[in-house]
């Protein structure tokens, strides 16, 4: 079971009348699965209230109904109210000093508030913790009206699979995703499955490192190591922090600045930061990049060198490796490949 911050900014009572929440892309809730505990959070200038908590009852799929006014929003998933109340961003901080953890409050309130425009925020255990004792002590209760009439009837839910993602995106067509979204949601959904090709993929990559089982990792999806800055999946267990950062185009040479960025971030906020449960330092960091095949191989050495000149500051504090992966479709298949080898 996880935990997860849903973000409106002004449609909590039609997720809460409709008990669907909605979001324009695939990858924002397909990391989410049944019995998941769901917040909503509504910021605008009039409210910052949070309400919950919600249990998943239905995970992603694919729905045209009309629910939010002039908005689409067509992946979804249903939640269902448990003891539903709300509370609002100060009582977070009434929490804390009974806790007597008030770092802990404004880190979680920075968090809510810098990252609002997201449709989804994965919360730790002890986030999601915190957030349930809130409302417990100081939840005012919600009354729930729910109505699940369908105000279109012709509207055909469809579920958010495999098939969905690859027709959707005439992957083996094209051999490539048009959209780095669905590239995620392919990823993140595979995972869920331990049968499944991708599955033992990414089980031999990550397999390469000592103590680095995925079937007794975490796995993330958009997850935020400080206060801004989402990355798309990162896969963490006792021993690695295992960062992947993905591309649904190959690697050009004006694209490396943007990747350097993207090196620091990642590698930098992952290194002290609060939102881990242990000490970091004790981690091993394993960056991967992921993106189509047939890279040129002078960009991958390129990518390679600019990764050790970047985590060169913070070698003495951790172990840190980089990685590249790249997918290919093969007898209808898609298959993600480690490239164990890149040479100066």
């Amino acid at each position: 079971m996880k935990y997860y911050i849903l973000n409106t900014a002004k449609f909590a009572n039609e997720c809460i009348k409709f008990q669907v929440y909605g979001s324009t892309n695939s990858n924002w809730l397909a990391n989410i699965e049944i019995d998941d505990v769901i917040f909503i959070s509504q910021f605008n200038y009039k409210s910052q209230d949070i309400y919950g908590p919600f249990k998943i009852c239905k995970t992603l799929f694919y729905d045209k109904k009309i629910i939010y006014p002039d908005q689409k929003f067509y992946y979804r998933i249903e939640i269902k109210p448990m003891n539903l109340k709300t509370i609002e961003e100060t009582d977070l901080y009434l929490q804390s000093i009974r806790d007597k953890n008030l770092n802990f409050s404004c880190r979680l309130i920075g968090l809510i508030q810098q990252n609002k425009h997201l449709h989804s925020i994965n919360l730790t255990e002890n986030e999601g913790r915190f957030l349930l004792n809130t409302l417990t002590n100081y939840g005012k209760v919600v009354k729930v009206d729910a109505n699940t009439n369908n105000p279109t009837p012709d509207s055909k839910p469809l579920e958010v699979n495999l098939e969905f993602l690859a027709n959707k995106n005439h992957l083996f067509k094209k051999n490539f995703f048009s959209s780095e979204s669905d590239l995620e949601s392919y990823i993140l959904l595979s995972l869920k499955d331990r049968g499944s090709t991708i599955f033992k993929n990414f089980s031999e990559i990550f397999n390469y490192y000592s103590n680095n089982n995925i079937t007794t990792s975490v796995i993330y999806n958009q997850f935020i190591f400080n206060n801004a800055y989402p990355s798309d999946i990162v896969i963490i267990n006792d021993a690695n922090i295992n960062i992947l950062e993905l591309k649904k185009d190959p690697i050009s040479k004006a694209s490396i600045n943007v990747i350097k960025k993207e090196f620091k971030k990642y590698c930098y906020y992952s290194l002290f930061s609060s939102r881990l449960p242990i000490n970091n330092t004790k981690r091993r960091m394993n960056f991967y990049l992921i993106f189509p095949k047939n890279q040129d191989a002078n960009i991958n050495k390129v990518l390679k060198n600019e990764f050790s000149l970047i985590i060169n500051s913070i070698n003495e504090f951790r172990k840190n490796n980089f990685g590249i992966i790249q997918y290919y479709i093969n007898d209808n298949k898609l298959i993600f490949e480690a490239l164990r080898d890149i040479k100066n």
